[in-house]
């Protein structure tokens, strides 16, 4: 049995979730970003600008990028959403980036707690990610506090070139282990495309190239999430895990606790992974190649999947 989004019909589409323009703090403008990520073979991405009451940073609305749009091309309006209460902040901001906004989604502000945040860009019909866990040290007790967003981001290219805090997979581990069916995402967090762009993407499996369409197959879970390794295919047969993927070095499985059974060689293309005895609700796969590039599944709960 072939594993989603590998057995979905369509293409899949390259995209960056997470990133700013000068609309909020960043180098360049918002046709100077799309500019920049289409002729970096993008198929899409998301300018996430700062949205929050403060102006010193932060951009009063939702950005508009829509406009840009072309056949081949998109921008999804999107934006990092901010209240008070997170503990290790200097503003005591949290940080959730939301994909698909509408744009008259209005800021927070200091009344407005962090669920009550969520449910609203949820019911707006967002795609709500946990930014950069490591970055602003994100504890357990907070990581419950977000248990409704759609994903974590377990790769933020930014905070891993700039600080060596880009890594999200202890706050999603933790969530999964609390049987929170939560995602997993890679991004960019570019603020300045010199240094900290194309770095961290999504492969998103849909039949058209349009926001709409995008969205669903997000909150789905209808993606890979990827620094530069490719996943062609994801099978499971019985308990038999089959995988095809471009060059690479290490394939590991994790489960709950410190379940996990990985493959190791050189040059390797297909792996093949006996799960008979993983002793675990779910599974999700990290493929690495000598490069240090990565690629990650989503999380595979067994009881979701027909193993007859």
């Amino acid at each position: 049995m072939m594993l989603r989004p590998f057995s979905k019909s369509g293409s899949f589409y390259k995209g960056n979730l997470h990133g700013h323009s000068s609309n909020s703090d960043g180098k360049f403008s918002v046709s100077e970003v799309i500019d920049a990520y289409k002729k970096r073979g993008y198929d899409f991405t998301c300018i996430s600008d700062h949205l929050w009451i403060d102006n010193r940073f932060c951009a009063e609305t939702v950005t508009d990028a829509s406009k840009y749009n072309t056949h081949n091309f998109i921008a999804i309006n999107s934006a990092e959403l901010h209240t008070r209460g997170k503990k290790y902040d200097k503003e005591n901001l949290w940080h959730l980036v939301a994909n698909g906004l509408s744009k008259d989604f209005k800021p927070s502000n200091d009344e407005e707690n962090i669920q009550d945040l969520i449910k609203r860009a949820k019911g707006d019909g967002a795609f709500i990610s946990i930014a950069h866990p490591e970055w602003y040290s994100l504890t357990f007790d907070e990581a419950i506090m977000l248990k409704d967003c759609h994903s974590v981001e377990i790769y933020n290219h930014a905070s891993t070139v700039k600080c060596n805090r880009g890594s999200g997979i202890y706050i999603a581990d933790f969530l999964l282990n609390e049987n929170v069916k939560t995602l997993l995402t890679s991004t960019d967090d570019s603020h300045s495309l010199e240094e900290d762009a194309y770095g961290g993407w999504v492969f998103v499996k849909t039949k058209e190239l349009n926001e709409k369409k995008i969205l669903k197959s997000l909150i789905k879970g209808d993606y890979y999430s990827s620094t530069g390794v490719v996943i062609y295919e994801v099978k499971l047969e019985k308990r038999l895990l089959k995988l095809k993927f471009s060059s690479s070095n290490n394939i590991m499985v994790s489960g709950a606790g410190h379940t996990n059974i990985s493959s190791h060689g050189y040059n390797l293309t297909n792996a093949e992974l006996d799960l008979e005895n993983f002793d675990s609700p779910f599974f999700r796969i990290t493929i690495s190649n000598q490069f240090g590039k990565y690629a990650w599944t989503n999380p595979y709960w067994f009881n979701e999947l027909d193993l007859d």
